[in-house]
């Protein structure tokens, strides 16, 4: 994939994955997982989601000519499912789409792009780092959101160990960041639905790694959430809700007094949708 930008906001700067060109970071680890499962042999696809990760899946399922299936929550972004709908993919909706998706691909020998299991998707998700330490050798820490962590895993393999790594998480699902950050109000609205993964296969790997880099990881009320969203808004950065819960960790750290260092990059992780 070609090189994001990396934006300078007064004394941070953000990294646009919002800026891929389906709209979100997963367009990292799509393509190389569906170039390997074009040279395992297989003919067809099948993958779980939030919707990010399905729309990056059948966009380049379809440059490919890869025959793509798609289990959805019935709570789906209604954004999200119409984007969807423009793809030739076969949708179908279920209580759960993850292991449904996982017995779909035994049944039917197809490829499952299933991003915590998969060792293929981290290595997609490195060319971020390697991205970064070009664009901005000084880099100090590095702000990510944690859905499943795949994410902030592949990240750090190719990270300087001097960086500090940050993970970011709503307070309504914050099965990592409530390790680390217990200082929250409970709240049961998710409104960062790209992050709803509530079962984490590399759940400890996560913890080992924030941990290995001096970090820590947040968890952040949905007003901070929305007054992030609305103040990049302002400024004519317009992305997701998920971004903006970088940017309120990133407040959340300064105001806690967590030593950040002068080069701090928040990752904008998707479009909004």
């Amino acid at each position: 994939m070609a090189n994001t930008s990396l934006v300078k906001l007064d004394n941070i700067y953000l990294k646009r994955e919002d800026q891929n060109p389906t709209g979100s970071a997963k367009d990292r680890a799509i393509p190389l997982q569906i170039e390997h499962l074009k040279n395992q042999g297989y003919q067809q696809a099948v993958i779980s989601s939030t919707g990010n990760a399905a729309i990056s899946a059948a966009h380049f399922c379809h440059q490919h000519q890869i025959k793509l299936t798609i289990f959805l929550s019935p709570k789906i972004n209604p954004h999200k499912l119409n984007l969807l709908k423009n793809y030739e993919a076969e949708i179908i909706i279920s209580p759960q789409p993850i292991s449904d998706s996982i017995k779909f691909s035994k049944t039917n020998s197809a490829y499952l792009l299933r991003q915590s299991t998969d060792p293929v998707a981290q290595i997609g998700y490195q060319q971020i780092s390697l991205e970064l330490t070009e664009q901005l050798p000084q880099i100090s820490s590095l702000f990510i959101p944690i859905g499943s962590g795949t994410t902030l895993l592949g990240i750090s393999q190719k990270l300087p160990p001097q960086v500090k790594i940050f993970g970011c998480q709503s307070v309504a699902n914050s099965p990592i960041s409530q390790i680390f950050d217990t200082n929250f109000t409970p709240e049961t609205r998710l409104i960062t639905d790209a992050l709803s993964a509530k079962f984490l296969p590399n759940k400890n790997e996560i913890i080992k790694t924030i941990k290995k880099f001096n970090g820590s990881a947040f968890s952040l009320q949905n007003e901070a959430i929305i007054s992030a969203h609305d103040y990049l808004k302002r400024l004519g950065i317009t992305t997701s809700l998920e971004g903006a819960l970088s940017f309120a960790a990133y407040k959340k750290a300064v105001e806690n007094n967590f030593s950040v260092g002068d080069f701090p990059v928040i990752l904008l992780t998707g479009a909004e949708r």
